[in-house]
């Protein structure tokens, strides 16, 4: 089938479908490519789709792009397939530990929890368990291409240079960029905070052994509100999808119906209800009550940083000293605080603003960082400002080169996935 032929069948198939809310597979859901001994189904498509809509944040897409999202999916699979073909395997652990890299990534994108559940559109359970799915292929993926490019895909200062001569009218100028180290100081829960939490956990378990409907109080009180929505039910799920304390409670409960004490996690307390078994498979629903927040622990938390800027200030330790000594930010309290240059893009807009009244040497007072369930508070070092400009092979070669590095990689796995169709099996089924 011709290209066009195909993008104008895709576009059919999203203006009946696109705006569909599940994602799940459907009966009669059309398979829509076979590769190697694997499918891709409509709702797959549908899914991926959606998703690039809502993490942009647009409400609609040119056919190209559709099918550029539908080209990447067979390119995967077929790398998939070699992989397996290969017998190279990705073990449980290299996927648990890559789930929680995922999810940490997820959240300092975007700022919390209840953020990913709005993009996704599902439970962060849910989440978790698509993205088991879709991480052990990408692991498998990325295996195979480090066996048949071992030492990656480099470029030379000439394939730079000639790349940017090429298309530096097409690249994107750098945004305002801010260089910048920083001090952070998570806020912590108190023993108040702990106790006003538990004391309302305890009412609401004491309802539900009173005779209470427990999807009633999950409506009513459950700060997890996604699930609160149907009653706090999690789906089904297996080992390694919730976080440990929640699970070891859950996989002790024996019989459906079977009901959880206060459970405690790092999202506050929960009561858990076992709703039904299936093989190793557990469905749950639960309550949470979060911890609320007290004003006094937030004074505390900014005091203590603005002790820290005045030690600083009056010579009493550097910046730096002062980030190794009390950041609780471990990815740069090694390096000093030291953030490097981050794009305005990437920062919230108190922070721009706080900033953009500073000049390079200046400390910031603290500013929250996070949403409201999920915060702490920071002092900046502004050391530069760099405003947004074209690009340039003296300023900016480390970016050009990264450009002309995807720029070739893309080139060279197309390459090598039409090698691997003559031996891969691919039908798209249109």
């Amino acid at each position: 089938m011709k290209k066009n032929n195909l993008v104008l069948y895709l576009l059919f198939i999203f203006i009946i479908t696109i705006y569909s809310n599940s994602f799940a597979q459907k009966e009669g859901d059309r398979i829509i490519a076979i590769v190697g001994n694997d499918i891709i189904l409509e709702s797959d498509l549908q899914y991926q789709v959606q998703l690039y809509m809502r993490q942009n944040q647009i409400n609609q897409l040119s056919p190209a792009i559709i099918y550029k999202i539908f080209e990447q999916m067979v390119n995967e699979k077929i790398i998939i397939a070699k992989a397996i073909q290969d017998s190279i395997v990705v073990t449980p652990e290299e996927v648990d530990k890559e789930l929680d890299y995922r999810l940490k990534s997820l959240l300092e994108q975007f700022g919390s929890e209840e953020r990913i559940v709005e993009i996704y559109g599902m439970s962060l359970g849910r989440i978790k368990i698509l993205l088991r799915e879709d991480l052990r292929e990408k692991l498998l993926s990325e295996k195979m291409k480090r066996k048949k490019f071992p030492n990656g895909i480099k470029v030379t200062d000439k394939e730079v240079r000639d790349f940017y001569k090429e298309y530096k009218d097409s690249l994107p100028p750098s945004s305002n960029e801010y260089e910048i180290s920083h001090i952070f100081i998570k806020r912590n829960v108190t023993e108040d905070e702990k106790r006003i939490a538990y004391e309302k956990a305890t009412l609401i378990l004491d309802s539900i052994k009173n005779g209470v409907d427990f999807a009633e109080l999950a409506k009513r009180h459950s700060d997890d509100i996604q699930s609160a929505k149907n009653g706090g039910d999690l789906g089904y799920a297996r080992r390694g999808v919730f976080v440990k304390e929640f699970e070891e409670v859950l996989f002790t409960l024996e019989n459906p119906g079977d009901l959880s004490g206060i459970v405690e996690t790092e999202f506050g307390y929960h009561i858990i209800k076992l709703t039904d078994k299936r093989g190793d498979q557990r469905r749950s629903s639960h309550i949470l009550i979060m911890y609320p927040k007290l004003e006094s622990n937030d004074f505390q938390t900014i005091n203590f940083l603005k002790e820290i800027k005045s030690k600083i200030l009056s010579g009493e330790m550097t910046f730096e000293q002062a980030a190794e000594k009390y950041s609780q930010e471990t990815s740069t309290k090694n390096k000093g605080g030291y953030l490097g240059f981050v794009p305005a893009e990437r920062l919230d807009s108190n922070v721009i603003s706080e900033l953009d009244k500073h000049s390079p040497g200046d400390i910031t007072d603290p500013l929250r960082i996070g949403d409201d369930k999920n915060y702490g508070y920071e002092i900046i070092k502004l050391i530069s400002k760099v405003p947004s400009h074209n690009l340039t092979l003296e300023n900016d070669y480390d970016r050009i080169k990264r450009y002309a590095e995807y720029y070739k990689e893309q080139k060279v796995i197309s390459q090598w996935i039409e090698e691997l169709k003559k031996t891969i099996y691919v039908d798209i089924k249109f």
